[in-house]
């Protein structure tokens, strides 16, 4: 017996966060060169330092996030009206949709 998915009721844009925000939260939680560089100072028994480079790591990550928030609200209102209809019976985003949100991001950030 299948189980039926159930969608919220909820407009197109905050549907779309929904299905990629957990995809999107892996990418974001990537350490960038900054938290490679305080990883790395960690390990060598700087414990002042790891605080502060998690610190950091958490900021770069929320960043990361907001930028793409920012992507998923523009790139949602680009779908057809099929991709909607789709969108809102399964919960499922186009597969083009995650590349579109990291280019949108990526300029988003480059705009920051």
């Amino acid at each position: 017996m299948a189980t039926e998915k159930r969608v919220p009721q909820v407009n197109d844009d905050r549907l779309c966060w929904l299905a990629v925000r957990e995809e999107l939260g892996k990418k974001s939680r990537k350490p960038g060169l900054v938290g490679v560089f305080s990883l790395l100072g960690g390990a060598r028994g700087g414990h002042g330092g790891t605080r502060l480079g998690g610190d950091m790591r958490r900021e770069g990550s929320s960043d990361r996030m907001g930028d793409y928030a920012l992507a998923v609200d523009a790139a949602s209102g680009t779908l057809s009206a099929e991709e909607r209809k789709h969108l809102r019976a399964t919960g499922e985003v186009p597969e083009w949709f995650l590349a579109e949100v990291e280019r949108r991001a990526t300029v988003i950030k480059k705009q920051r």
